[in-house]
Formats: structure tokens, C-alpha cells, sequence
């Protein structure tokens, strides 16, 4: 791995500011577009697959909960077990294992061989997802890393309201493992795209352990990272409970709920680009505060909305998820780039992005639990309310964090 000052370009194309993208971008694109829908497409095929396998829906629901639980336990240390390893061997070897565990997932005639492929395509998932975007940060051309990390956590967000449908539609047609085969051919056309796009590129320097870790004796990076666990839960919450709160402040229930659930996702997308954009233009921690102070602007306005009346038109209650999908999708690119800043030491930038993914992941795996806490005792109104608070407190952190950093180069 290449460090943060030393940028490659493994392409000729997209070297130059303006160029077209680099083939090898939209290859990592497509690759984090199927980890996206691997990960959430268990709630579309789970009637299905809980019958098939004999097995509560409860039960097949702790698929989803398997694979997020070893992306975010795996991706440290993945990361640092393949660090020394040229990037593009670590990309496509873990897509292969990727490919083949959701293959096996397909044939496995009992939910125990189902689950051991779940997690093997967790941490294939997890070794590959740090290394893309490391890759992505550290081969662009100048002025455009934002963007090219946009690019590649726009493939997460863009599974949500593509990748997650269509394998839907397939598991309804065909059966639930007609779309782990869907999900595997997605990861074979990105693969066989890197394999072909992605010229050799150097591992990381030799270090060890602790000189890997380096960056996080700085109390800015810690606490950078610590804020990412509340920031994951409060920006999910509201999207694992969104029938409950539309139905709330727009009386909006059934059908209706599925167009406002697409409006989230392709608000998503846009917010990813745009908040790539926005570090190029602003810098990571001016675009990272703006976003943040949307992530908490949207659910306080559900709350505000919900207590002053209603039932509210589609239209306001669109605008308020709109608002909601555009910061909290777009923050990412933001937080990365204020991370790889902070880099010290070889591979630091492969080790900080899957820092950073892993309390991302384990902030949307205490969403459910948080949300649906404050749902029952309180109704659905405490939902976004809770998620503000989450907001809030990674507000303070991340505060905590750029004030540390401002009186360190103070010091200097």
C-alpha cells in the first residue's frame, strides 16, 4: 500500500483532473455495490428462506446481523494481516473468496452451512471494502479524492435502491438462491473488472503492529473513530424504522411507504457524490461539520413535525427524508478524508478506513436495538429523537476530536 503522499495512478485514464474515471474506480464501484446488497438482502428473501430452511424468521434475520457483526470485528484486522500484500492480489483474492461464499450460500442445504457462509463472506467483504477505498484516496489525482472516495461508498448506498430491489424481485421469481447467485455474479463482473483494469501495485511498507497503529495515540484520530459508532447508529436508526415514522408525521402506511424508502436511497447516492465533492471544495473537516449538522438537523425536523400536528402532505414528509438521506449518506467521504489526514506511518491509511468502517458498522448494528428500545416505551416519535441524540453526542466527539487537533499544531 502505497502511503498518503505517494499517489499512484493504475490507470492512464483519470489521471489528470477532468480526465474520464479510471475503469479500475468503477470495477470498486461495482465490488462495493455487491457487498451493499449482500449485506441487506436477507430482509427481501427471508419468508422465503426461513421456510425453505426450516427456521424462525427471527432466526434467518440474524443472517444480516452475522454479516455486519464480522465486517465490523474483521476489517482491523484484516487489514492489517494483508497490509504487506500488493493491493490488487488483496482486491481480487477477496472478491474470489467473496464470489464463492455466496455460491456456497446458494447450495447450502441447512441454515448452519448458510451461516458459515455468511460470515465468510463477511470477511471477505471486510478485507476488501478498507483497501478499496484506501486505493481510491491514495491513486487520485489531486483535488479529486473526495471524489473518488464518493465513488466507491456511492456503490453501498446505490445497493440500497438497486441492488437490494432487484434481488428481491429475483428471490420472489426464481427463489432465495437464485439472488445469492445474482449477488455473486455482481461480485464476478467487478472482480473479472479489476483483474483486468488493476496493474500490480506495492503492499505496504514492513511495520509492525503498534507502528500500524501509530496514528491512534493521537486523541483527534481515537476520538474521530469513537464519534463514528453514535454518528452510524443515529444515521441508521431512522431508516431501520421509517415505516413507523412516516406513518407517524404523514399518516403514510403499506405500499405507500416503498416510493419514500427509493427517495431515501437515490438522496443517498447524491449525497455521497456531493459530499465528495465538498471536501474538494471545502476540505474534509469543513464539509464533515456541514454534514453533520445535517445528520442532525433531519431527525430533530421529524420530531418538530410529528409534536406540531400532521397528519403532513407526502410532499413535506419526501423533502424531510430527502434532506435526511442526502447527509447521512454523504458524510462518509468527509469523515475518510479528515482520517487519512491524520495518517502516520506505513499502511495507516488501510488500517484507519477499516477502523473507521468497523464502528461505522458496529453503530448500525446497535440502531435496531437503540430504536426499537425508544419505539416501544415511547412511540415513534422517540425514534428520530434518539437518533438526534445519538448525533449529538458524535457532535461532541468529533468536536472533542478537531479541538485536540487544533491545539496539538498550536503546540508545534
Amino acid at each position: 500500500m502505497t502511503t498518503h503522499g505517494t499517489r499512484p495512478t493504475p490507470t492512464g485514464t483519470g489521471a489528470r483532473n477532468g480526465s474520464p474515471l479510471p475503469l479500475w474506480l468503477l470495477a470498486l464501484f461495482l465490488l462495493a455495490f455487491s457487498f451493499g446488497t449482500d449485506d441487506l438482502i436477507i430482509a427481501g428473501i427471508l419468508p422465503d428462506l426461513s421456510g425453505d430452511l426450516d427456521v424462525s424468521v427471527a432466526m434467518g434475520g440474524q443472517l444480516v446481523t452475522v454479516f455486519a457483526l464480522t465486517f465490523a470485528l474483521g476489517a482491523p484486522v484484516a487489514a492489517f494481516l494483508t497490509a504487506r500484500l500488493p493491493r490488487r492480489q488483496v482486491l481480487i483474492g477477496a472478491a474470489a473468496v467473496f464470489i464463492l461464499a455466496n455460491v456456497g450460500a446458494a447450495l447450502a442445504p441447512t441454515y448452519s452451512l448458510l451461516l458459515v457462509a455468511r460470515i465468510l463472506s463477511g470477511l471477505a467483504a471486510a478485507t476488501a471494502s478498507p483497501a478499496a477505498f484506501a486505493l481510491a484516496a491514495t491513486a487520485a489525482p489531486e483535488g479529486r479524492q473526495g471524489r473518488f472516495l464518493a465513488i466507491v461508498g456511492a456503490g453501498l448506498t446505490t445497493s440500497l435502491v438497486a441492488g437490494v430491489p432487484a434481488g428481491t424481485w429475483i428471490g420472489g421469481e426464481l427463489g432465495w438462491r437464485a439472488t445469492m447467485l445474482y449477488v455473486a455474479a455482481i461480485a464476478l463482473v467487478a472482480g473479472l473488472g479489476l483483474l483486468l483494469t488493476l496493474p500490480p501495485l506495492p503492499g505496504g511498507e514492513r511495520a509492525g503492529f503498534k507502528d500500524r497503529l501509530a496514528s491512534l495515540r493521537r486523541p483527534a484520530t481515537a476520538a474521530a473513530l469513537l464519534a463514528m459508532i453514535p454518528s452510524g447508529a443515529g444515521g441508521m436508526m431512522s431508516y431501520v424504522y421509517i415505516t413507523e415514522i412516516v406513518g407517524r408525521i404523514g399518516g403514510i402506511r403499506g405500499s405507500a411507504v416503498a416510493p419514500l424508502i427509493t427517495a431515501v436511497g437515490l438522496a443517498g447516492i447524491v449525497g455521497a457524490l456531493i459530499g465528495g465533492q465538498l471536501v474538494d471544495r471545502l476540505g474534509a473537516l469543513r464539509a464533515l461539520m456541514v454534514l453533520l449538522c445535517g445528520v442532525f438537523a433531519a431527525p430533530i425536523l421529524m420530531v418538530v413535525l410529528g409534536v406540531s400536528g400532521g397528519p403532513y402532505p407526502i410532499s413535506v414528509v419526501a423533502l424531510v427524508l430527502v434532506l435526511y438521506g442526502l447527509a447521512t449518506w454523504g458524510i462518509a467521504p468527509a469523515t475518510q478524508a479528515w482520517l487519512l489526514e491524520r495518517g502516520d506511518g506505513p499502511g495507516a491509511a488501510n488500517e484507519l478506513i477499516a477502523l473507521n468502517n468497523s464502528a461505522m458498522f458496529l453503530g448500525f448494528s446497535l440502531a435496531g436495538g437503540i430504536g426499537g428500545l425508544a419505539l416501544e416505551t415511547h412511540g415513534p416519535l422517540a425514534v428520530p429523537a434518539a437518533a438526534a441524540g445519538c448525533v449529538l453526542v458524535s457532535l461532541a466527539l468529533f468536536w472533542a476530536a478537531f479541538t485536540s487537533e487544533r491545539r496539538r499544531r498550536v503546540s508545534r
